[in-house]
């Protein structure tokens, strides 16, 4: 089987999770590409942009906001696994990604995360800023932390 783009980047975001001492197991959940279920609880949706630099602008479509916030009706813990080229991986749970975007929206949203020299992540969405940079090594720990850390 030919090798995709996509394979080596939502590679990037598996192989640091299969790595960390708290993983168990990890399955395709729909036939939607980049939805995953890992250790039985906790949701995942990655998406990857290759530009080589900052800032990366992830956009999302209404049918994508609309999968995710189905999701996030039904698991307590969902991550979104932004991947910035070949430079970090941004997690951000389900309080930071409704405080983000506007997930009822009828238009596209987007998330865009800056990277300056030698700093941690900047995360702004269309609706808000993340008041806290997020730390590179962050990922893939916030996973695998408690769940009363993601806000319903």
């Amino acid at each position: 089987m030919k090798i995709q783009i996509q394979d080596l980047y939502h590679g990037a975001v598996l192989s640091q999770i299969s790595e960390h001492p708290s993983f168990h197991a990890l399955k395709k959940v729909d036939s939607e590409y980049g939805h995953y279920l890992v250790n039985q609880d906790t949701r995942l949706f990655v998406k990857y942009l290759t530009k080589k630099s900052s800032p990366w602008n992830f956009k999302f479509s209404v049918s994508e906001m609309q999968s995710i916030q189905l999701i996030m009706r039904e698991s307590t813990s969902v991550f979104l696994c932004l991947v910035c080229g070949q430079e970090t991986i941004c997690a951000l749970n389900k309080g930071e990604f409704r405080n983000l975007i506007n997930l009822n929206s009828a238009e596209n949203q987007y998330i865009i995360v800056e990277v300056p020299t030698g700093g941690s992540m900047h995360v702004k969405g269309t609706t808000r800023t993340l008041e806290r940079t997020l730390r590179h090594n962050s990922f893939p720990d916030k996973l695998f932390e408690s769940p009363l850390v993601n806000i319903r």
